[in-house]
């Protein structure tokens, strides 16, 4: 392609992108853009190996960065700790917790980014936020990601991490650890599914903060144009998740909303974006929850993009979400 053509497609998909987003704020809208612009090929098209390093490519949340990304709060004291899980492994999972020791309160965090990408670091704004206004403990564990590890490696560390937790975490917690879970995306989904497993396995766990979870990897998105996450993107981290791995959509060790039963979990706060094709997955979800009989708060958060809890600065919506999550979180604690 010579640079003419090279310029006309690149306008041809920037304007494609400048329309996928209205409905937006300006702002929101921009940023938006700019993100999908700055990521180059589309995920379907990138090797293992590109995979690897754009999960390194987020910025550290410093001015300007985190004028948009929120500041990591200095009432929390960050450090890694290796988790023991099955078959000799450990997990490295990054640990927030109060300048004031331990917490007998405990989130278990698990990071978004379609099973393929993020890192347990690009949500310090968020956990540290939570750490200041809870007093809570945060593990964050960086569990195995696709391609290089199918389905259920990651969703196996996972749920070893939540029982490690809940048996006694060594000096991060109390003895008797007051446990909830959440994630945003496929967070989300694994956080679902962790809820299912604590469920099954008489583990008490305080709530599930589920944030624009993928419950359901069966599912049609009709929403393919969606901003920041297209339906072509949710298909190639399925495709990069599912693929090899003997399991479909369908199965319920990945999609919670396959599962036999919902009744007896923990209570749940569902947020979703109203610009996302999982948004109806986590609105039916939320749906299931309540017909199971699970205490269930749903909010959709209008005019915003999938992935809006990590631009807090850049939406109108992203701070009253933090605050709704740490709100209903010292209401589970109390």
């Amino acid at each position: 392609m010579d640079n003419r053509s090279a310029l006309v497609a690149g306008g041809a998909r920037l304007r494609s992108l400048w329309t996928a987003s209205a409905g937006m704020p300006l702002r929101t809208r921009v940023i938006s853009t700019g993100l999908a612009v700055s990521q180059g090929k589309p995920l379907s098209e990138l090797s293992a190996a590109e995979l690897q390093k754009r999960r390194a490519l987020s910025p550290a949340p410093r001015p300007p960065v985190s004028w948009v990304v929120g500041r990591v709060a200095a009432g929390a004291v960050i450090e890694t700790v290796q988790v023991p899980v099955r078959n000799g492994r450990t997990v490295p999972t990054r640990v927030l917790r109060p300048t004031s020791g331990t917490s007998e309160k405990v989130l278990v965090w698990y990071h978004g980014g379609g099973w393929a990408l993020g890192r347990p670091r690009d949500f310090d704004p968020l956990l540290s936020f939570l750490v200041e206004q809870t007093g809570c403990v945060v593990l964050a564990p960086d569990y195995r990601l696709a391609p290089e590890d199918k389905a259920p490696a990651g969703v196996h560390d996972c749920l070893d991490v939540l029982d490690w937790v809940t048996t006694g975490a060594g000096s991060l917690t109390s003895t008797t650890p007051r446990v909830a879970v959440g994630g945003d995306s496929a967070g989300g989904n694994l956080a679902a599914l962790a809820a299912l497993h604590a469920r099954d396995n008489r583990i008490d766990l305080s709530g599930q903060v589920l944030v624009y979870p993928a419950t359901d990897l069966a599912a049609d998105r009709p929403y393919r144009d969606a901003p920041v996450l297209s339906g072509a993107d949710m298909d190639a981290f399925e495709g990069f998740y599912l693929t090899g791995s003997g399991l479909t959509g369908s199965d319920p060790v990945v999609s919670p909303a396959h599962a036999a039963s919902h009744a007896g979990l923990a209570p749940a706060l569902v947020q979703t974006a109203e610009l996302d094709p999982l948004h109806p997955e986590g609105e039916r979800y939320a749906q299931t929850l309540e017909t199971a009989g699970v205490p269930t708060r749903y909010t959709c958060y209008r005019g915003v993009p999938h992935g809006f809890l990590n631009m807090p600065g850049g939406t109108h919506v992203g701070y009253q979400a933090w605050w709704e999550i740490s709100d209903t979180l010292r209401r589970w604690w109390v």
